[in-house]
């Protein structure tokens, strides 16, 4: 029987503490490379396949 790697995608929902100047400094750095992802709650349902990789036959 063949064995299948599937690429998956899903969602998490997380808050983070960011202390700047401006509440659009505050979301540059929250989106940015710098911050780090925080602990997060599994968003229901939000499972799928990533369509822009291709699966691979192991």
């Amino acid at each position: 029987m063949p064995t299948f790697r599937i690429p998956l995608v899903w969602q998490e929902y997380g808050h983070i503490t960011v202390a700047a100047d401006s509440r659009d400094e505050a979301i540059a750095y929250a989106l940015g490379p710098d911050c780090p992802l925080p602990d997060g709650d599994y968003v229901s349902e939000s499972v799928m396949v990533d369509e822009d990789i291709e699966i691979e036959e192991m």
